[in-house]
């Protein structure tokens, strides 16, 4: 089998660099018909909004695809299937116009990872659901899942909403784990011992509100009187201001925070770190879906405290390779915490469980497995 992965799709993002390599480990000759576009935007949310940024992105849109079009005759030939990742909205339907006149058609294989509309209209909140760009939004969304032969999402409550929102029939719509890339995130054995007997905590994402960093922040301040324990949160973006006020009215003092650094640095951070914190914003998005950093922690062999949710517990089970605790609740995960901090045994449990999973369900070369046993289906 052929399979072409084509758009302007993030080319570093980790979904997509596992769809690759995990097909490629399962013996498939995968060809890129690439144009780089996202790479170009390092916080998206609401670039777009603005009209003279809509403007420009636009101008670079158009580009890509004229490039997009010379590249898909001389890499697309003889190809099976064509795999769109994400952000790949805009690309399905590029690519849907460029086969409209072929005889022989491939079979077209969407994984969006997200909806626009969803993201950016009711999640973040970005415009209301009247506006001209949202309505815009919500049919690049439902024609791009519509003209898809196969969609594939991350969790079968993903699948629900995406189905129940748009008005699409479930048939052509498949569950397939995010997972993380073993050879980027693996556990790093280290014997020494830490001479202060830090209890550590990482967070690492977006400032959105899907991730719920202010419960963090404040499940923190429950903790301040706990020396041994301290937090570490790598990230910023949409919601910098409201967190930066919120640090200084809760006068924070065991939070380290820390922005981006290089990707390829997180398995250090990951691993130089007792318990990894995954989302506990509570909005409707994070009731469906489990994130890069839940997989990539267990990868890593750590243990991983979350919100508790339908999603999560599709793959995972409460303090057995996982601990959950409520959204939007710092009490409750402050007590999170400090059971995993007095238990050592609990969370070396959940960790030796969860890398188990990762090793037989979501390392590269079981993803792949995985989707070309769903391709295989058409």
């Amino acid at each position: 089998m052929k399979i072409c992965f084509f758009g302007t799709y993030e080319n570093g993002y980790p979904l997509n660099s596992i769809i690759i390599k995990g097909l490629k480990k399962n013996d498939i000759n995968v060809v890129e018909c690439h144009e780089p576009l996202w790479e170009k935007y390092r916080n998206k949310h609401g670039n777009f909004i603005k009209l003279f940024s809509l403007l420009k992105f636009s101008f670079g849109i158009m580009l890509s695809y004229l490039k997009l079009c010379f590249k898909y005759s001389s890499k697309c030939k003889n190809v099976d299937v064509i795999v769109v990742g994400y952000i790949g909205q805009l690309d399905i339907i590029f690519l849907k116009l460029l086969t409209l006149f072929k005889k022989k058609k491939p079979k077209i294989v969407f994984i969006p990872l997200v909806s626009l509309y969803d993201t950016a209209i009711i999640d973040r909140g970005l415009s209301k659901k009247s506006n001209f760009f949202a309505k815009v939004l919500f049919f690049i969304d439902k024609y791009s899942f519509k003209i898809a032969d196969l969609v594939l999402f991350d969790t079968n409550e993903h699948i629900n909403y995406i189905c129940d929102t748009f008005k699409l029939n479930k048939d052509k719509f498949k569950r397939i784990w995010v997972g993380a890339d073993e050879d980027i995130f693996y556990p790093i054995y280290n014997d020494k011992k830490n001479n202060k007997n830090i209890f550590k905590i990482l967070f690492i994402g977006k400032y959105i509100p899907l991730h719920g960093i202010k419960y963090i922040i404040k499940a923190a301040k429950l903790l301040e009187n706990e020396e041994d324990i301290r937090f570490k949160i790598i990230g910023s973006g949409q919601l910098n201001e409201e967190i930066t006020k919120l640090r200084k009215e809760l006068t924070i003092r065991n939070i380290d925070f820390v922005d981006w650094i290089d990707y390829n640095k997180l398995v250090n951070e990951i691993n130089n770190t007792d318990v990894i914190l995954g989302i506990f914003g509570g909005t409707q998005k994070s009731l469906r879906v489990i994130p890069n950093k839940v997989f990539q922690s267990v990868a890593c062999k750590k243990a991983v405290i979350t919100g508790d949710t339908i999603a999560i517990r599709e793959l995972f089970k409460d303090k057995e390779n996982i601990y959950l605790c409520e959204n939007r609740n710092p009490e409750s995960l402050k007590n999170a915490i400090l059971t995993l901090k007095n238990d050592e045994k609990l969370k070396e449990k959940i960790a030796y469980n969860s890398y188990n999973i990762f090793q037989r369900e979501l390392n590269t070369r079981a993803i792949g497995k995985e989707i070309l046993k769903i391709i295989n289906e058409l």
